[in-house]
């Protein structure tokens, strides 16, 4: 069975595997990637949507500091999604529009295009150098409260990874809405997790796949 690892550290997992003769699964490492989050956050957006071909996906919040939103990207361009990113400019990472990704300074404009909002937390705890002047600016700017909620289509999902920062990122009354899916979220992480590790160990260690589920 594989080792399990959560670290701050990016890359981690490349390391741990050059000195391990068994599988890791990445449960995400630093800045980097969140694999099992990207992986539940696409099958509940498929529970709900059927097909990502095609869809308009919005990754709302903190990209730069988001291993979740690193992760949700490279699911939904493989799945076909149409991806916009909204947030802080100093929170959008260079390069994203030469992946074809579209980035939407106000948030207000693209609402009614969408059809699933992942929205990311604010991470206080990567915010030393101040990437934005402060929490209220955020909120009126970028923040899915209940106003901003009533532009999206009458299917859209709101998804939030976790924790969620009530009344910053997400209000509670949207985070608790009918359109939310975050519950189901914490749902399928379970299945998810346990088909990861299912797959280890009747599988992948059967075929002598050392790198497993990444």
């Amino acid at each position: 069975m594989g080792w399990w690892s959560d670290t701050d550290m990016p890359g981690s997992l490349i390391f741990l595997q050059s000195h391990l003769s068994f599988p890791v699964i990445n449960a995400g490492d630093g800045l980097n990637e969140h694999p099992s989050q990207g992986l539940l956050d696409c099958f509940t957006l498929e529970e709900h949507l059927g097909s990502l071909e095609g869809k308009t996906i919005l990754l709302l919040g903190d990209i730069m500091h988001s291993r979740v939103a690193r992760s949700n990207l490279w699911a939904l361009k493989k799945l076909g999604a149409r991806i916009i990113v909204s947030g802080p400019p100093t929170l959008i990472p260079p390069g994203l529009s030469e992946w074809g990704i579209m980035i939407a300074p106000r948030l207000d404009d693209v609402l009614p295009l969408v059809d699933a909002v992942n929205v990311l937390r604010v991470q206080y705890e990567r915010q030393e150098h101040g990437y934005f002047p402060s929490v209220r600016e955020y909120r009126a700017l970028f923040g899915l409260t209940e106003k901003r909620c009533q532009r999206l289509p009458s299917h859209c999902c709101i998804l939030h990874p976790g924790p969620i920062n009530r009344g910053i990122e997400l209000d509670s009354v949207v985070a608790d809405g009918p359109h939310s899916v975050i519950l189901d979220q914490v749902t399928n992480g379970v299945a998810i997790r346990m088909a990861m590790m299912n797959y280890l160990i009747n599988q992948g260690g059967a075929h002598g796949d050392t790198n497993g589920p990444d």
